[in-house]
């Protein structure tokens, strides 16, 4: 039986690897948490890992995340954080000689002047966008890291770029939550208190997302099937208006129309960010779809999700 250890397990990302590999009669999950192990300790990152004795693949989805507030107000910390956490887990994935590594990267990392849609030949052609530069330049690091392990050793070690993830056991914090679920908890609050849904900015921006699921079900097929050393790029290449986004939100929460209000003296955004994609074979769940699914969960588990 394999042993697989998903860092992480309790996050977006990762509780959707658990449940997918929960379909599997074959696997041992290893479910990591930062109860388990601080992994900003690296001594305790190394005695962690090595207490599993083997380990045959580890999925790598922790991380300290946040929206575009948090990644500017604190963007030293989330370079040193996440650099620190990356760089424990693949020195520990190293001392345990573990085959199969799957390190999950972000679109942040690539430039500011970067070319759309998003090619991985870019990714090193010019520096992060701002509000996001430290934890891109942590994640480049990670990506180069892991690139040059593999070339090194011969291990079956790779990235995945996915674009904007969503789904069951999101972050919902205004502060630190990305666009999907900052709206759902915005629009949640809005019918609550029976006051405008308020979307930042224009809603013309073009974004691309993906189901936390849909994610989940990738990594677990590039783990074994994806032997390049540029990265999977883990993308549903339908792109989105925010607006159209803010609408099928507020539909589901019962808003009317006329509640629906944008805010101009806010920020918009970059207008496009989309990228390539390595999976236009792969049947992804519809927005509205993903959307309703994670709504529900939201409003039957609200008073024990992060928010």
């Amino acid at each position: 039986m394999k042993k697989i250890l998903v860092t992480g397990s309790n996050g977006l990302l990762g509780s959707a690897v658990v449940r997918k590999l929960e379909e599997q009669s074959d696997v041992q999950i290893i479910k990591h948490s930062r109860k388990e192990c601080d992994l900003m300790d690296r001594e305790k990152t190394i005695e962690y890992f090595s207490s599993f004795k083997q380990i045959d693949s580890v999925i790598h989805c922790a991380a300290e995340v946040g929206g575009v507030l948090k990644n500017s107000l604190y963007s030293e910390r989330m370079f040193y954080n996440n650099l620190k956490l990356n760089n424990n887990v693949i020195d520990s994935c190293y001392k345990m000689k573990v085959p199969n590594l799957v390190n999950i990267l972000s679109t942040c990392l690539f430039p500011e002047s970067a070319n759309y849609p998003l090619t991985p030949d870019q990714i090193f052609s010019g520096d992060p966008h701002s509000s996001s530069f430290g934890y891109a330049l942590a994640k480049r690091i990670s990506y180069l890291t892991v690139q040059s392990y593999r070339k090194a050793l011969g291990y079956n070690w790779i990235s995945i770029i996915p674009t904007n993830i969503y789904g069951i056991n999101d972050n919902f914090n205004l502060e630190n939550s990305h666009v999907l679920p900052a709206l759902i908890m915005k629009a949640y609050t809005a019918k609550q208190t029976n006051k405008d849904f308020i979307i930042w900015g224009n809603g013309e921006t073009h974004r691309q997302f993906i189901f936390s699921d849909d994610l989940a079900a990738l990594i677990l097929w590039a783990k074994d099937n994806w032997h390049e050393d540029s990265p999977f790029m883990a993308v549903n290449s339908k792109e989105y208006l925010i607006k159209d986004v803010a609408i099928l939100i507020a539909k589901k929460f019962e808003i009317p129309d006329d509640k629906i209000k944008f805010d101009f003296t806010k920020p918009s955004g970059i207008k496009r960010m989309t990228a390539s994609s390595n999976a236009d074979q792969f049947q992804f769940t519809p927005l509205e779809e993903g959307l309703n699914k994670t709504i529900d969960w939201f409003k039957k588990e609200y008073n024990n999700i992060r928010k």
